[in-house]
């Protein structure tokens, strides 16, 4: 290591760093966590609807930078307004910023997610897509193993285990 690198404050902005980013990667995997169970069922009951298993069809028999215009439409529209919320959020506008990124983050899981997993054999034929694909899989996975050693990680996936538990009683018994 070089002597710049081992300064103190370099040491202490790479702990904040570190910090801050292992915050906004928790924090997302928890409102990820939250929010893809409660569309689960609006998601199978969209998959077995007539007007998304045509389009799913249709998009398998389009060529591969067919698929990846129509994947690139809603990411162009929905990722910015993440960005948005997220910004207005730092700003203090708590509730439309929270509001926001939960609706962004909602269509995304019905839309984007959708349309990668439908696309996804064409889409890995483009060389330079599936290389960017991989390096981003492997960079999720590193970080994901990071985040997931982290003390405020395991008392989130506790926490979320102990609302699933919680919801799951209060479902049965409504029954």
């Amino acid at each position: 290591m070089s002597e710049k690198s081992r300064h103190p404050a370099i040491v202490v902005l790479r702990a904040v760093g570190r910090f801050i980013v292992g915050v906004i990667v928790v924090a997302y995997a928890v409102l990820d966590a939250v929010l893809f169970p409660l569309f689960r069922p609006l998601i199978r009951y969209l998959s077995a609807h007539p007007v998304f298993t045509t389009t799913g069809r249709i998009i398998q028999t389009l060529p591969p930078y067919m698929v990846l215009v129509i994947l690139a439409v809603p990411f162009v529209v929905l990722e910015p307004l993440k960005v948005f919320a997220l910004y207005w959020f730092a700003l203090g506008h708590l509730i439309q910023g929270g509001v926001l990124l939960v609706v962004a983050h909602g269509l995304s899981i019905l839309t984007l997610e959708r349309l990668y997993h439908t696309g996804r054999p064409q889409l890995m034929q483009i060389g330079w897509f599936a290389r960017i694909m991989g390096w981003l899989e492997r960079l999720r996975d590193r970080v994901l193993k990071i985040a997931r050693s982290t003390a405020a990680w395991q008392w989130s996936a506790r926490t979320m285990g102990d609302i699933r538990a919680w919801l799951r009683g209060l479902i049965q018994s409504a029954r």
